[in-house]
């Protein structure tokens, strides 16, 4: 069985993705930058964007089903899109797609389509929580529209477990699951429980609704998406999310509650020390995670490299496009690490890349050490030195 997973990188799809490895799946992966994705070579990784119908169907040859994520708070596009996927497809939905939206008008052209469809409708993710994160870190107050709307947030593994599940067990097609946690808390109780993992509490401050609002849009929301999201978030003050057993009766465990969720993303919502920044750096590059070294460098980052470019610079972007023109002909086959050295809040680490050149087949080596500042849990300045052996 081989299956494409599309949204691979988010926070479901890496689980799905882990998921239909361990069952012996053979993956295939939809993404628009491979060489962030982070996963082990067996991953098929094919270049390319949901809304690119052409993309699809080259990832879609030769695959068994998919794993359908639709971005967009809009179904616009998709009409193009879903023919282009296998004939089976378990499909991320909501919730309230019973009720319309973008989710039940995706659901709608699967079935139009006639495919043989699962849809998964969710509750809210218990990871949408980490836009909290900042907050914890930086204050002690947090801004929320009704604190006591209430929602049973599922952890996005059993999400991913639900959808493995689609794919390897027989029965599944034309099934719909509501998957929730296995409790409703308020959002001041998720703060609560956020708090009790993190060994700090936080104030929360109820937003009124146009602030709410505001605060989505200047976010970049769509503002028909913020008008019904904070409409919704009112609803469940006297309706709170309804809470089913359907992981449970799926997977035979019971669901994870989102205090376990707390204690797995605790480390998001501290200010990290230099000693765990730089362990974690350094295992994450050593293991090829280039997408997970990056949650560690500040957005404003500087890099001084000479030997790569004549100016420092600045911020994630425009290291990534550095990183992708020293990378473009260039084959990664080990690395090997020397550190992290720490002294007070910077740190060193050696590294040694065994390398081959695509368009020659040449390999080769290449060592190098980084110097790294942290302040506030986050690397703000790395300067990069390449040692060059001397002429035999």
């Amino acid at each position: 069985m081989r299956i494409l997973v599309t949204g691979a990188t988010g926070r479901v799809g890496r689980h799905v993705v882990d998921g239909l490895r361990a069952a012996g799946v053979t993956v295939r992966a939809l993404v628009r930058t491979p060489d962030l994705a982070g996963f082990p070579p067996e991953v098929e990784l094919i270049r390319g964007d949901i809304t690119d119908a052409d993309a699809v169907r080259r990832a879609s040859a030769d695959v068994d089903a998919a794993f359908l994520l639709w971005p967009s708070f809009s179904a616009d596009g998709a009409g193009e899109i879903v023919p282009a996927l296998p004939s089976r497809v378990v499909y991320l939905s909501s919730l309230n797609a019973a009720e319309g939206g973008v989710w039940g008008d995706v659901e709608r052209l699967l079935r139009d389509a006639g495919k043989a469809w699962t849809f998964l409708r969710p509750s809210g993710f218990a990871v949408n929580a980490q836009s909290w994160a900042e907050d914890f870190r930086s204050g002690d107050t947090l801004p929320l529209p009704y604190p006591e709307a209430s929602r049973s947030m599922i952890h996005e593994r059993d999400i991913a477990a639900v959808a493995v599940l689609s794919f390897v067990n027989p029965g599944h097609v034309g099934q719909i699951y509501e998957l929730t946690g296995p409790e409703a808390l308020t959002q001041a109780e998720q703060v609560a429980t956020i708090g009790r993992a993190v060994g700090k509490d936080l104030h929360v401050v109820p937003l009124t609704e146009d602030a709410a609002r505001q605060a989505m849009l200047d976010q970049g929301a769509d503002p028909a998406l913020a008008a019904s999201a904070v409409s919704y978030w009112a609803s469940l003050v006297d309706n709170p999310e309804p809470v089913t057993t359907t992981v449970t009766e799926l997977t035979g465990r019971p669901a994870l509650t989102f205090a376990e969720w707390a204690h797995e993303h605790a480390d998001e919502f501290r200010i990290l020390s230099t000693t765990e920044v730089a362990h974690r750096y350094a295992d994450a590059l050593s293991s090829g995670r280039l997408d997970a070294a990056l949650a560690f460098l500040a957005p404003d980052v500087v890099r001084a490299a000479p030997l790569e470019s004549a100016t420092e610079l600045k911020g994630v972007a425009a290291i990534l496009e550095n990183t992708r023109r020293l990378n473009a002909d260039v084959e990664y086959l080990a690395v090997e690490t020397l550190g992290p050295l720490l002294h007070d809040n910077h740190f060193a680490i050696r590294f040694t890349f065994t390398q081959r050149n695509t368009q020659t087949g040449a390999r080769s080596q290449t060592t190098k050490l980084s110097l790294c500042t942290v302040e506030s849990g986050q690397i703000t300045r790395e300067e990069v030195f390449y040692y060059t052996p001397a002429p035999s």
